[in-house]
């Protein structure tokens, strides 16, 4: 147990530290503004990416399933390479596979209803967050490095519920377009009101 905790946790450590990095690259105007613009993608990736797989993994879990991160490190490698040759040459590409949540259920079957309910949770953190950022982006009067980290982890928000709602295997979007197509376009909809609002 010990040790599979262990390694779901570097699993989403090393996730999370090339997310940022090719995050940062993408996001940043210029090299000279990198090492800040990785300090800022570390706190939307994490707040992005961390709750995102955390919230499948909880509500996994209150359905009684097992589930844990596994990071792809085939993925990850694509992720750091295209962000090191976008560090190079500046291209408009943001690559993205870090890995997933993986749910066992009991005698190898998934309630429908629970496997709709995880796929959604992963994106509505995301929505949740991305607003509540906006909101107090609202609130709050600008200052150059609080407002530049509220932007970057609203527009990560964004740009990851609205990736994950994509419909096509293996994204939350596909799972849940094919148990509530109307759900799906409502939660669509919304992530891409949330990625207007983060331009």
């Amino acid at each position: 147990m010990y040790l599979r905790v262990r390694s779901e946790v570097l699993d989403l450590l090393i996730s999370w530290v090339v997310l940022s990095f090719s995050f940062a690259v993408f996001m940043s105007s210029s090299l000279e503004r990198l090492p800040l613009s990785i300090a800022y993608s570390s706190v939307g990736v994490g707040s992005a990416f961390i709750l995102h797989e955390l919230a499948h993994r909880q509500v996994a879990k209150a359905y009684d399933l097992e589930a844990r991160y596994r990071a792809w490190y085939l993925g990850l490698l694509v992720t750091l390479a295209i962000a090191l040759i976008n560090a190079a040459v500046k291209l408009p590409i943001l690559f993205a596979a870090p890995g997933a949540v993986v749910i066992y259920g009991y005698w190898g079957h998934v309630n429908p209803i629970a496997e709709l309910r995880v796929a959604e949770s992963g994106p509505l953190t995301n929505i949740a967050v991305g607003v509540a950022t906006w909101v107090i982006l609202l609130a709050i009067p600008p200052t150059p490095i609080l407002t530049d980290m509220l932007y970057y982890v609203m527009r990560i928000n964004s740009w990851i519920a609205f990736f994950n709602l994509l419909p096509l295997p293996p994204l939350d979007g596909f799972k849940i377009l094919k148990r509530s197509p109307i759900e799906w376009v409502l939660m669509f909809i919304v992530s891409l009101v949330v990625m207007r609002l983060a331009i």
